[in-house]
């Protein structure tokens, strides 16, 4: 479940100033002291995001939140917010959990601290279960099937025009094969289903859907940008990673929030597959887990079951799908296959903790410089005269 809560002024005017600094840091111009905060790595990652948002900010694509429901009186900063459902049931929900998220990934009108991943994208939100404090929450658990309902609602998404699933909850079943039908509907739809690799006791089935063939499974970072053991496994269900350290976003009452976990973690890669798609709709379901995966930022060796391919770098995949669209490849050769398995079974759970230092626990991991980044994007938003696409991103780690 989900773990957040209300930030205060003091809290909402460090956002401000961090976020602030990025600006002033994408446009080249020096930092105002008081800006200058630790660099971590989501504040590294926002700033790729704003740069991504400089070619897409998502438009014409939408999102379903398969969560606790969202607040029909918050609204994404240019996006909609699109009539979903209530697969539920119980009477006056808080959907605190799935606010939070729908906030964070298409931003908010009435906080100027929340930017959004994807602020042009519009949000469908599927409510699949209830928050923690739900009236008759509890017996709603007892009396009902979270993997029958998931499925359920990725049905629902897919029939009402999402382009992108987040699912932002997890269920642990060994019969699959009603989700598996669903998650075969998506990919003949073009659909995109993204779901966080959430932990289970050992010798359990691994987490739905990011288990299963052709989901995007990701994992949940800590400050350190190592595995953060309490919200991700260590198996090969992560396809790649996301910081899940605490996120500003915009709640149900409409005031600043702070949230943290595999929620965050998710959305991030869910916005950047929401870009990828707002500019390269053509792309199949299969070719997006290709680009997310090529261009995230690798730990030593390109993979493992820490990370997967790495930590997600919108700007960088929208780059590679610039790539994968100039070679013309067709939407099953080669790559990931539509009905690849991105997971197996899962391993033994680290429990070893990490220092404190900045990306300590990755290793060769290469962190972009704005820049490069910068150049980056102007090339792909001027670079369609060209005839030849880069033979290589020029962020690779030569290690």
């Amino acid at each position: 479940m989900l773990t957040g809560h209300r930030m205060s002024g003091r809290g909402r005017r460090l956002v401000a100033l961090a976020l602030a600094g990025l600006v002033f840091a994408a446009a080249g111009a020096p930092q105002p002291a008081d800006a200058a905060a630790a660099d971590t790595l989501q504040e590294r990652l926002m700033a790729e995001t704003l740069l991504a948002q400089d070619v897409t900010m998502g438009k014409g694509v939408t999102v379903a939140v398969l969560s606790s429901g969202v607040d029909p009186h918050v609204r994404p900063r240019s996006g909609a917010l699109r009539p979903g459902t209530d697969l539920v049931g119980l009477p006056h929900p808080k959907r605190v959990e799935g606010t939070l998220i729908a906030s964070f990934l298409g931003g908010s009108r009435s906080s100027s601290g929340v930017p959004g991943v994807a602020p042009a994208a519009d949000i469908l939100p599927v409510r699949v279960e209830p928050d923690r404090d739900d009236h008759g929450g509890k017996d709603w658990w007892g009396r009902n099937n979270l993997c029958d309902v998931i499925t359920r609602g990725i049905r629902y998404a897919v029939d009402h025009g999402a382009g992108v699933v987040l699912v932002a909850t997890a269920c642990y079943a060994y019969d699959t094969e009603q989700m598996d039908a669903a998650l075969d509907r998506a990919r003949s739809r073009n659909v995109v289903v993204v779901a966080p690799n959430r932990p289970t006791v050992y010798g359990d089935p691994p987490p739905l859907p990011a288990a299963l063939p052709g989901v995007i499974g990701v994992g949940t970072l800590a400050k350190d940008g190592s595995r953060w053991s309490r919200y991700a496994l260590k198996t090969s269900v992560t396809l790649v990673s996301a910081p899940g350290t605490r996120t500003p976003t915009t709640g149900p009452d409409g005031r600043p929030w702070e949230f943290w976990g595999p929620e965050p973690a998710a959305a991030w890669v869910a916005g950047t597959v929401a870009l990828v798609r707002s500019k390269f709709p053509q792309l199949s379901p299969a070719q997006v887990a290709q680009v997310v995966a090529d261009s995230a930022h690798h730990p030593k060796g390109g993979y493992n079951a820490d990370l997967g391919f790495g930590v997600v770098s919108p700007v960088r995949a929208l780059i590679a799908a610039e790539k994968i669209r100039r070679q013309r490849v067709s939407p099953t050769a080669p790559g990931v296959a539509d009905d690849a398995h991105f997971a197996a079974r899962p391993g033994t759970i680290g429990a070893a903790r990490h220092d404190p230092a900045l990306l300590a626990g990755l290793g060769g991991l290469i962190l972009v410089s704005v820049g490069a980044l910068v150049a980056a994007v102007f090339r792909l938003r001027a670079g369609r005269r060209g005839t030849k696409a880069t033979a290589s991103y020029p962020w690779t780690s030569t290690t």
